[in-house]
């Protein structure tokens, strides 16, 4: 009776722990939120060759003038900010530096130049998402 007790005790350690690290995963952060944004990156269409290497994306995709490119993505920095809001206490920042056939493509105050492919799905050198809790992910 001794060995079923330490049995049931073990599976309900591994139960608990195992639904504790899903919570956390559920939780907004600033490495699902880098994950969301190379997703974001990913799902544009056009996108061909995506890699990703820690916070540099690398992939061919739309140059905005009818053609494709060789795109490096490198992730500069995150910022989370909270928000008073229930449904989206979360607002995730990134600053992204976008280089296209290796030429660093700079913004102009708050005009961005980047092909109308990537500003569809909300993304852009400074870019933020919100935290959905209804979905527990980050909306763009």
């Amino acid at each position: 009776m001794m060995a079923k007790r330490t049995f049931v005790t073990r599976i309900s350690f591994l139960a608990a722990t195992l639904l504790g690290m899903a919570a956390c995963a559920m939780q907004p952060g600033e490495v699902n939120l880098i994950e969301s944004f190379a997703n974001q990156v990913a799902g544009v269409d056009g996108i061909t060759d995506f890699a990703r290497n820690g916070n540099e994306l690398t992939f061919t995709g739309p140059d905005g003038q009818g053609g494709s490119a060789s795109w490096r993505v490198q992730i500069e920095s995150t910022n989370l900010v909270p928000r008073d809001e229930e449904r989206v206490p979360i607002e995730g920042h990134i600053i992204s530096s976008w280089y296209r056939d290796g030429e660093l493509i700079e913004p102009i105050g708050t005009i961005y130049s980047l092909p109308q492919e990537f500003f569809n799905p909300g993304l852009a050198q400074d870019c933020y998402a919100l935290w959905d809790t209804e979905s527990n992910s980050w909306d763009w």
